[in-house]
């Protein structure tokens, strides 16, 4: 059997190899040979110890996980930095600890209390959130500027945090990502809310603002709250912040969908083809797909109209239709696809 990573850092982690034993949290001299001597163990760990502290901030990837070390779920599990490749395309995630450690002991990855959320859609909400706190003048000032600050200091203040918002909503690279790895605390996400924990003190050093050392807030962090819902979207959990869903949200394999269940009907009411095995063989796809595929052809207009429009409700996707009991009646429909 090959050996995986893992194999590899529990080999160069393992103790026996230099003569010692590891029993409860304590290392005890063993009866046996070493057979590593002291000088290449070190350099071993030492290499272990930097390589641990890349992957944690991530900074050699060419798409750095903005928020690795710092996110966590609603139940305090830390979330991991992972991807995952289809079709020759990279999709980026976060994990719940827990759920990686279930997969590892041979549960299903997706089973137990934790999240598995899209990386650039939780990463752009927290970038955005930021961006939005220090764009308000008001708000900087009475968070950060200590009483008795004087107005052109506050004046200088303000237009650096109104850059630094700029740079944010620019996606500035590696700017960007300084600022966030220096200022965020912690991001924890909950069921009803995304809690942005930064810290103050970096915030008002970066500010150039004058630190009251006398202030007991100086060094406690500033909370920011994005009201978000988490909502499962076929196999996964989606984070859904009202502020930030577009009123246009045109999605293609939904409306590609669409557009192929009413051709096929067509042909099959026209009697154009035979049967939906006819069909498959003519797309060279699943008859099964086909067949899934098809009724969509009987939603009610005005559902029809909105993905088409693309002001579906967010939730609404190509999985969620598949894997639903279409109703024939058309209220039951909007019923169950949140329409209103």
């Amino acid at each position: 059997m090959p050996f995986r990573v893992g194999h590899l850092y529990t080999i160069l982690h393992n103790r026996l190899y230099r003569g010692e034993i590891h029993h409860k949290g304590q290392i005890y001299a063993g009866d046996h040979e070493p057979i590593i001597d002291q000088a290449s163990w070190d350099k071993a760990q030492s290499r272990l110890a930097s390589n641990a502290a890349v992957r944690r901030s991530r900074k050699s990837s060419k798409e750095p996980s903005l928020l690795a070390s710092l996110l966590f779920d609603g139940m305090g599990n830390r979330m991991t930095p992972s991807h995952a490749v289809k079709s020759g395309k990279r999709y980026r995630y976060y994990i719940s600890n827990n759920l990686i450690a279930g997969a590892n002991q041979g549960r299903e990855s997706g089973s137990g209390d934790g999240l598995r959320l899209s990386a650039p859609e939780i990463e752009g909400h927290v970038v955005t959130a930021i961006a939005m706190f220090l764009s308000d003048s008001q708000r900087v000032i009475a968070e950060l500027c200590p009483g008795g600050t004087l107005p052109a200091l506050a004046g200088a203040a303000m237009r650096r945090a109104a850059s630094f918002s700029q740079e944010l909503n620019t996606g500035g690279g590696k700017e960007c990502y300084e600022t966030i790895r220096a200022t965020v605390a912690r991001v924890q996400v909950g069921d009803n809310a995304i809690c942005v924990s930064l810290r103050r003190r970096s915030l008002v050093e970066r500010l150039d603002m004058p630190i009251d050392a006398t202030s007991q807030e100086s060094d406690a962090s500033l909370e920011l709250n994005i009201p978000a819902e988490l909502r499962r979207i076929g196999k996964e959990k989606r984070l859904i912040v009202a502020a930030l869903v577009p009123k246009t949200n045109p999605n293609t394999p939904l409306i590609k969908a669409i557009v192929r269940a009413h051709q096929w009907f067509d042909m099959l009411k026209n009697r154009t083809v035979e049967s939906i095995t006819d069909i498959a063989k003519t797309e060279r796809l699943p008859r099964t797909y086909i067949s899934s595929v098809i009724p969509f052809a009987l939603l009610a207009p005005d559902i029809t109209s909105a993905i088409l429009d693309g002001t579906q409700p967010v939730d609404l996707n190509l999985d969620r239709l598949i894997n639903v009991t279409l109703p024939l009646d058309w209220s039951a429909q909007r019923s169950v696809f949140g329409f209103k």
